[in-house]
């Protein structure tokens, strides 16, 4: 039998200061810029992949970038502003922090997308509960932990869409691998986009740019409400 890797991977920027996502996993490895490192380090990140500034000096660079470069076959790229992790059911309930059960769910979902040979999964932007449908979903948006199988994988990243990039991805697999997989009983409590790390920072224009390439490139496929600043995935699954 064929054996298959995964690697956890946390990509961070400017958060060396509150690191939470570590606590979440047996073990992990921050992917931080290398000006950073010792930063990191020094706050007790136990594992670390630093890489030229210039590489990764934003967050598509990032992802790509851990996408391209690490050796596994699974490649699961987890933000780095989650708190815990979230059972959604009828309402949610808190795994506590528990790294085993935690770690446990992120390779079993590694390796249904292994063996139902598809290329992305991620879990829900949001996890209020009645929003709850199913364990399972096929198609939406993405949110703080996110799953790659190399081998499968269609997408690549577009600098024109970077501040979408996560949503990109999703209707590209869509387009060519006709679906994604979301776990919807597992969620992230994640923290405010507020600090130095964060996309707080970048100007609206910028996002009002890369929301209107979006509809360029996928027309009618995908929409955008200014009011809400919801995207939505007209892709009917």
């Amino acid at each position: 039998m064929e054996e298959v890797t995964l690697g956890i991977y946390v990509q961070s920027y400017k958060r060396y200061d509150k690191i939470l996502t570590q606590d979440l996993f047996e073990e992990c490895t921050y992917v931080v810029r290398k000006s950073e490192e010792e930063l990191y380090r020094q706050v007790g990140v136990k594992s670390i992949w630093a890489v030229d500034d210039e590489k990764i000096d934003n967050a598509i660079k990032t992802y790509w970038y851990i996408i391209d470069n690490a050796p596994e076959d699974i490649v699961f790229v987890a933000d780095d502003d989650i708190e815990d992790c979230l059972y959604r059911l009828d309402s949610n309930v808190p795994i506590g922090k528990d790294k085993e059960i935690i770690t446990d769910e992120v390779i079993r979902i590694a390796q249904l997308l292994y063996d139902l040979k598809l290329g992305y999964a991620c879990i829900d932007a949001t996890s209020t509960p009645f929003n709850y449908d199913g364990e399972f979903a096929f198609k939406g948006t993405s949110g703080s932990m996110k799953w790659v199988n190399k081998k499968v994988l269609k997408a690549r990243p577009d600098e024109r869409v970077k501040f979408n990039y996560d949503i990109d991805l999703i209707m590209q697999e869509l387009l060519y691998n006709r679906v994604v997989l979301k776990p919807r009983y597992l969620c992230g409590k994640d923290k405010q986009d507020v600090n130095a790390g964060g996309d707080s920072g970048k100007l609206r224009q910028d996002q009002i740019d890369s929301i209107e390439n979006m509809k360029i490139k996928w027309g009618k496929y995908f929409g955008y409400n200014y009011k809400s600043n919801k995207p939505r995935i007209k892709v009917e699954r």
